[in-house]
């Protein structure tokens, strides 16, 4: 800890997270420069009105999207210097099922190094001061630098710790270890009390990868009505967790698959494999040559900053992802599936069902779950991190023509593509009830710059989100009319900031709560960021302003501008004076949304049976 005094210094003070209220004692005397480097930093100086600026101050919008593309490259790092060979089993590499989690952890520590690089370019005679992880990264670059404190995050990956919805509005942030004892109890109550026994004559037997019975109800119901056998395999999320995720299960045909003994036996062979997979590792972290070029920004390796989470990260999951690739072979073989329909490609699960599906002729279904970016710039996004686009499926079942040309263009040349409709929406069609729908509330679907882009660390960006949210909140207020807030239930998004929820006194904020019974107790909806929400209110007859955003880094879409009235918050005020005060807009704008959803989601209401009559005629 260095020592503080009166003296202002002529040296550069950078922040982080790690820093306390009481490291903030004459900071505002001693620094001529203070610069914070995440949200929570910004917070904590702006609070105790201590000036500074933040490092987005050195970024622009393209240099954002630059490191978005870079992290993406970065992510696929098993790909190279000889990694499909050492580090694959049953022809998997499993550097690549945790792709997505790496890429998380990445995105903050690229984004820091591009910054303190080029601050350090811009300030080559300063010597800087710095807390924390910036403290680390300044070693690397070679800045001239001091620590301020002893302090750094322990990185994690993402889903070392998961959200765990209990109801509708309230869920937990739980550790990997304590979920997977969840899902224990959850498997060992579903053998108890759900269906087990399959119908061996049956002709299709069908696999639904990491499926929410809640949100696929229609999907789980339908299955009634099948000859079909339809199994549930979730790995990543427990087979039911509360009592209506139960009941569906309950009263479908859908089989939940669980089975501790098969894998018990291959425990000797799992070891060996994991012994032999951890000597292969050795060998490929050997070109150590290859990682300080492959992780570069510019001139400057950030390697030796991420070596030992990188390999902590891969041993931690190899025995895992092991285990996981034998209990899944078992499931398909055993249970000899036709089919396996996945909600992305990208998943651990998915990925893993996908390859071994492949290796054992077992047909791929890519069954589109939401609104997908249609921005050609947006391809590498779409394929590496989300897994929307149907790369190695057999078949993608899209909703209709809201799913673009530019989006069918990216795809596998020998995908095969069905419009069935969205089996996501069919219980809301049918749950549909406008009589209890409140004049006097108005719906913000509230989505903030995502933690898988740089914009989710963009300090600028998250304050501009505040300040829209403040401004829609005065401009529903001039109008009499009560707010609700309904925000992303993404537990990694960030927090509002304790002086927004101060500001948004009088408005309900709501995150786990189910949208479909918000939507019919408002009668305005608004959206900021790209949301399927919109398509949930459409059905509702919810009339949808669209606010656009900076932060949505490929743009809207072009349903979106077509169904909604799409503006921007300095003319909201306007359009929703109209929509309020005039009937006819009212109508209008419902008719419009109404008439782009017919036009472009087919099989509105009876999706999921149409998929099971797709599947029959494959």
């Amino acid at each position: 800890m260095i020592s503080k005094s009166s003296k202002v210094h002529d040296e550069i003070l950078l922040l982080d997270s790690t820093i306390s209220k009481k490291d903030l004692i004459d900071f505002h005397k001693n620094y001529t420069k203070i610069i914070t480097f995440d949200i929570d930093s910004d917070r904590l100086l702006t609070s105790n009105k201590i000036s500074h600026i933040t490092s987005d101050d050195f970024l622009n919008h393209s240099e954002l999207k630059k490191l978005d593309s870079l992290c993406l490259d970065f992510c696929q790092w098993y790909i190279h210097n000889n990694g499909k060979h050492l580090l694959s089993h049953e022809n998997i590499n499993l550097g690549s099922l945790f792709r997505v989690e790496f890429h998380n952890y990445l995105i903050p520590i690229i984004k820091n190094f591009f910054v303190i690089n080029k601050i350090k370019k811009l300030h080559p005679n300063i010597t800087f001061v710095c807390s924390g992880n910036i403290f680390k990264i300044s070693l690397e670059i070679g800045m001239n630098s001091i620590s301020l404190n002893n302090k750094s995050h322990e990185s994690e990956l993402t889903w070392d710790e998961i959200q765990y919805n209990i109801t509708d509005s309230i869920s937990l942030k739980i550790s990997k270890e304590n979920l997977n004892k969840l899902k224990n109890i959850s498997s060992t109550i579903s053998n108890l009390v759900v269906k087990t026994n399959a119908n061996k004559n049956s002709k299709n037997k069908i696999a639904l990868i990491e499926f929410d019975s809640m949100k696929y109800e229609k999907i789980f119901q339908e299955s009634n009505n099948v000859d079909d056998v339809v199994y549930l395999y979730n790995r990543h999320r427990p087979i039911f967790y509360n009592k209506e995720s139960l009941k569906i299960i309950r009263n479908s045909n859908v089989i939940p698959y669980s089975d501790k003994k098969s894998i018990k036996k291959l425990d000797s062979y799992i070891k060996n494999c994991h012994e032999k997979l951890l000597a292969n590792f050795e060998k490929f972290l050997n070109n150590d040559d290859f990682f300080q070029s492959f992780f570069t920004i510019g001139d400057i390796s950030f390697w030796n900053f991420i070596k030992l989470n990188f390999i902590n990260f891969y041993k931690k999951k190899l025995l895992e992802s092991i285990r996981e690739i034998e209990y899944a072979k078992i499931f398909l073989t055993i249970c000899e599936i036709n089919f396996v329909i996945v909600l992305s490609e990208s998943g651990f699960t998915e990925q893993i069902i996908i390859h071994l599906a492949k290796n054992l002729s077992k047909k791929i279904i890519l069954l589109q779950h939401g609104i997908i970016v249609d921005n050609p710039d947006a391809e590498k996004y779409n394929t590496v991190l989300t897994g929307v686009i149907p790369i190695n499926s057999d078949y993608f079942f899209r909703w209709g023509d809201i799913c673009s040309q530019n989006i069918i263009s990216t795809s596998s040349s020998s995908v095969n593509v069905k419009s069935i409709g969205s089996p996501s929406l069919d219980n809301i069609h049918q749950n549909n009830n406008t009589e209890s729908k409140n004049p006097q509330s108005i719906l913000l679907l509230a989505t903030g710059p995502r933690n898988h882009q740089s914009v989710g660390y963009d300090v600028k960006m998250w304050n501009e989100y505040e300040s829209i949210i403040k401004s829609i909140y005065d401009s529903v207020s001039r109008h009499n009319l009560r707010l609700i807030i309904k925000r992303h239930p993404d537990m990694e998004e960030t927090d509002f900031s304790p002086e927004l929820y101060s500001y948004l006194s009088n408005a309900t904020i709501k995150k786990n709560d189910k949208l479909s019974i918000l939507l019919n107790t408002s009668k305005i909806v608004l959206s900021l960021g790209i949301s399927s929400g919109i398509l949930e209110s459409q059905i509702k007859d919810n009339p949808v302003i669209s606010i656009m955003v900076d932060y949505d880094m490929f743009g809207t879409t072009e349903y979106i501008s077509n169904s909604c009235s799409e503006t921007n918050i300095t003319k909201l005020d306007k359009i929703l004076n109209d929509i309020v005060n005039n009937p006819n807009s009212y109508k209008n704008l419902v008719i419009k949304g109404n008439e782009n959803l017919i036009k472009n989601i087919d099989n509105i209401g009876f999706s999921s049976k149409i998929l099971f009559e797709t599947i029959k005629k494959l």
